[in-house]
């Protein structure tokens, strides 16, 4: 009988670490071209949640940029690191359906991609199927550090980076890491791409920043490029996924508050107003036909890799 073989994605690497930062685990998944650096070095398309998008993004890549190096940014898969989070996060009513691993992860990046919130302003939120307190998130600042300040180096010392231009993908929690990113660290990459962002987050706390990001825009001294995508049916809930404990009553006003589809593109449209300098380009808002908030991770990423890359 022919034995089944582990599948691994060929001239990728992952390196674990603990972050100088904010003492958390992290993993990252780096996929290196198969082409020579180019002189200027190897672009770099940075993903979140990268144990959920890695491997997409490296296809997508692979097949349009080949001189791109495609970083999931992510968690380790040890089972002591699993029990470490849920032991310290504690379990969730709304999570109990899936896998320990998924839990895990989902309370991880909780914390890391979200903006801090009181223990008040959680309860007014009233996210079905979880009870959050303040200690559960905002991550957010100490996790961008972390990239800037250890997982960039990290790739560096693998091969030759064109540091002028790096990409930043996020879907979602990790949408709004991205657009704050933006806003607060502008000059850290060439590209924003904040895929189905959670902007309505702590009453859209996110937004704080826009005003100053847009004035060193009009002054012309910054000129990032953004792109922000959506699913068309972001405000709506089609099925409740099995097994989570979550009403769907509840999950739907969850959705309508969140105006998902709305808020995005009103972000766009302002920052589409704004004069920039050469170099500053926001892309038209990327609306995708037919496409709920669990799918258009996929094809958001095939417009990131065309407009950072292509």
């Amino acid at each position: 009988m022919m034995q089944a073989q582990a599948v691994s994605i060929p001239n990728t690497r992952r390196i674990n670490f603990i972050s100088r930062v904010n003492g958390h685990e992290y993993s990252i998944s780096v996929a290196l071209p198969w082409v020579p650096a180019p002189e200027s070095g190897y672009r770099v398309f940075y993903v979140l949640d990268g144990y959920a998008y890695f491997a997409s993004a490296v296809e997508a890549v692979r097949t349009n940029a080949p001189d791109v190096v495609v970083v999931g940014i992510g968690y380790p898969e040890a089972p002591a690191f699993i029990g470490r989070i849920l032991e310290k996060r504690g379990p969730q009513r709304g999570l109990d359906g899936m896998a320990a691993m998924v839990q895990a992860y989902v309370m991880e990046r909780m914390y890391d991609l979200s903006l801090p919130m009181s223990d008040d302003a959680l309860a007014m939120q009233n996210m079905p199927g979880v009870a959050l307190t303040a200690n559960h998130v905002g991550g957010i600042d100490d996790f961008l550090a972390t990239i800037e300040t250890e997982v960039k180096p990290l790739v560096e010392d693998m091969v030759p980076i064109d540091q002028s231009n790096q990409a930043l993908f996020g879907h979602s929690l990790g949408g709004l890491a991205v657009v704050h990113a933006l806003f607060v660290e502008p000059k850290a990459f060439r590209t924003f791409i904040a895929a189905s962002p959670s902007i309505w987050w702590n009453q859209k706390a996110v937004l704080v920043n826009e005003a100053k990001f847009s004035a060193a825009v009009d002054a012309g001294v910054i000129s990032p490029r953004v792109l922000v995508t959506m699913g068309s049916d972001e405000d709506e809930v089609k099925v409740v996924p099995a097994g989570l404990g979550i009403d769907q009553a509840d999950l739907e006003a969850l959705v309508q508050r969140a105006r998902m589809v709305e808020n995005a593109r009103e972000l766009t449209a302002r920052l589409q107003a704004l004069r920039g300098s050469n170099g500053y380009q926001v892309q038209d808002y990327a609306l995708f036909a037919k496409q709920g908030h669990g799918i258009s991770p996929w094809p958001a990423l095939g417009r990131a890799v065309d407009f950072a890359f292509l």
